[in-house]
């Protein structure tokens, strides 16, 4: 009994690992948010009508106005100012907590910095057409805002290291699909429960300073992650999801065919996908992107020492 205890304490808090899906079908101007969404974007100072099914809700927001409503639907303008911001939605004793990125729009932007922080050149720093439509910006708080029961906006943030405000810019429909591709994984290995993003938005600095020369990559525009998915309690590692008693660069190819999969059955935008091995500094993972085509290049499948779990 009472290493019972032990274990409710332990395992039955508010640090639950595993984060509960959106209760209620939240539309923003009539357009339903997609499944598992809990994020959109709304430009500096416009008007939105959000709304729900539940006429018996409360509306309650962080800034903007109005701050509070009731009802089924629920007008409201956003700040003129950019940063993140919340609604909350309550419905029959459930709150519902929606993030609102008002973000910098790319046009106000003229210099190889972002309020001080660096972002570098577009290409050759004179065609606003490859730029980014926005930047999001996040402080240490906001960034662990919440756009999807797994995925937080710091998930995806390239690191400068120091200070904030820092800047990202960051395409929502990649949360979807990583969600996606997190519920295909569970059908067939249930013990997964977490989407570890080890590189997800770059700037072209940063780009530059890890030795990638292309000025394409969908990384610096918000549209890649290369990620691995594992078990609670994380262990920093890939887990063992094709069954094998290995963790190697097999189980990043066996989340490449279920990307594969989920793209033919139009369950998600089509993009690249291809898996990576070991290298000494982490373990196997699977470059994920929406450029809506396919698009697959070479697997190293050479394996470290004695991998076996």
């Amino acid at each position: 009994m009472y290493w019972l205890l032990i274990w409710m304490m332990l395992f039955s808090t508010s640090d639950d690992p595993v984060p509960a899906l959106p209760c209620l079908e939240l539309s923003v101007n009539g357009n339903p948010l997609p499944e598992n969404r809990l994020a959109f974007v709304v430009m500096p100072g416009d008007y939105v009508t959000l709304s729900v099914q539940e006429e018996n809700t409360g509306w309650s927001a962080s800034e903007g106005s109005p701050s509070s409503g009731s009802g089924g639907s629920f007008g409201w303008r956003a700040p003129r100012n950019h940063g993140v911001f919340y609604i909350d939605v309550s419905c029959g004793g459930t709150i519902e907590k929606y993030t609102v990125i008002v973000p910098v729009e790319s046009c106000r932007w003229r210099t190889t910095t972002l309020n001080s922080y660096p972002i570098g050149s577009y290409g050759d720093g004179n065609n606003r057409d490859r730029m980014p439509d926005y930047f999001i910006e996040l402080t240490s708080t906001s960034s662990g805002a919440r756009i999807s029961p797994h995925l937080t906006l710091g998930q995806f943030l390239c690191r400068v290291e120091g200070y904030y405000p820092q800047y990202m810019a960051f395409d929502l429909r990649l949360a979807d699909k990583l969600e996606a591709i997190l519920a295909a994984v569970q059908e067939v290995y249930p013990q997964a429960s977490d989407i570890h993003n080890i590189s997800g938005f770059r700037t072209p600095v940063y780009n530059a300073s890890i030795g990638n020369e292309t000025t394409e990559s969908l990384h610096l525009y918000g549209q890649a992650a290369d990620i691995w998915i594992e078990s609670w309690p994380s262990n920093n590692l890939m887990d063992d999801i094709d069954r094998n008693k290995r963790v190697d660069v097999y189980d990043g190819e066996y989340l490449v065919e279920i990307v594969r999969r989920l793209e033919v059955e139009g369950k998600v935008i089509t993009g690249g996908a291809s898996a990576y091995r070991w290298i000494p500094t982490h373990g196997p993972f699977v470059h994920i992107d929406i450029r809506g085509s396919r698009a697959v290049w070479p697997t190293s499948r050479t394996l470290v020492s004695d991998p076996v779990i």
